[in-house]
């Protein structure tokens, strides 16, 4: 008999370097599927060893061995599909696998759900814009997603002020330049609202009272030119509006060793197995490229006569 939830959980583990130790802590939370950031060469066949999960790791970019990986739990409850090279990405290729629900007879469900595991452009709001961009093209109607990404950028209303800010180029990097004034960079996350997915922490605060699912998940590192304190929620997780419902738990998770281990914090979402069994069974309208094209009707011969 399956568990009745599933659990995700998404860490950038800074540069890899106490993969380890994070491995440790993940273990314990016995995740069925793990988005990471920040995953180093070599990295990726030890940790899915030390996890007991498979791993998927993105297209490798030169320039920068902060790649994205995601892990799936060996017989879990979710069946690895298919992988997606994501090349086309500006910085850091996502991570991006698709997976279906195993049953307890060992079926897969009819649907799948596309997960994604990101890590947007520090430097460029204009590639973060892209890469959000990207996320609406897994939006499609009946398509079913779920996307962990270090953002970079905020919620709308979040972020700012930048007046007691002196690293100038932490402040470029966080925010764009329009209509003559800098603006704090909070448009990824308007771009995914708009593409109709719903953030998880959201969601959780305001139809889960859990009001703590909107704690910060990064900031709370001393940086020279920075204000102190947890000011950032950088690190979050959006999923298609239809698995919304499944949703029922969603954490930042925060204690001193894990402020120790990395400069964000995990995230933990918890989803009720049975009804994400009614949504990947539920029929759905999705448009899908045939070959059922009409033959051309041909020519008559020049000349003749009907």
């Amino acid at each position: 008999m399956n568990a009745p939830t599933i659990t995700a959980l998404n860490w950038n583990v800074e540069k890899g370097i106490n993969w380890e130790e994070a491995a440790s802590w993940v273990q314990q939370q016995a995740p069925d599927i793990l988005f990471q950031q920040e995953v180093q060469p070599g990295q990726l066949d030890a940790q899915a060893e030390r996890l007991a999960m498979d791993g998927y790791i993105a297209v490798h970019r030169p320039g920068s061995n902060n790649d994205n990986a995601i892990f799936l739990k060996r017989g879990g409850p979710l069946a690895f599909v298919e992988e997606y090279e994501q090349s086309w990405a500006p910085w850091h290729a996502p991570a991006n696998i698709a997976v279906k629900l195993r049953d307890d007879d060992g079926t897969l469900s009819p649907r799948q759900i596309s997960c994604v595991s990101g890590h947007a452009c520090y430097w460029s709001p204009e590639h973060r814009l892209t890469e959000a961009k990207w996320c609406s093209t897994l939006a499609k109607p009946g398509w079913l997603a779920v996307h962990f990404w270090d953002w970079n950028s905020y919620r709308t209303g979040e972020g700012g002020p930048w007046d007691g800010y002196t690293d100038h180029a932490f402040v470029a990097n966080r925010t764009y330049h329009e209509c003559g004034r800098r603006h704090t960079d909070d448009r990824p996350d308007r771009e995914l609202l708009a593409a109709g997915y719903v953030e998880m922490a959201r969601h959780a605060a305001q139809h889960l009272d859990q009001p703590d699912a909107l704690n910060a998940s990064s900031g709370y590192r001393d940086h020279p030119g920075r204000p102190p304190g947890p000011t950032y929620c950088i690190d979050r997780g959006y999923l298609s509006a239809e698995l919304a419902p499944a949703l029922t738990r969603f954490t930042v998770c925060d204690t001193p060793d894990l402020r120790r281990l990395s400069d964000h914090l995990p995230l933990r979402a918890e989803f009720d197995v049975a009804e994400l069994r009614t949504i990947l069974h539920r029929p759905a309208a999705t448009y899908q490229p045939h070959d059922n094209r009409r033959a051309p009707v041909p020519k008559s011969p020049a000349g003749a006569t009907a």
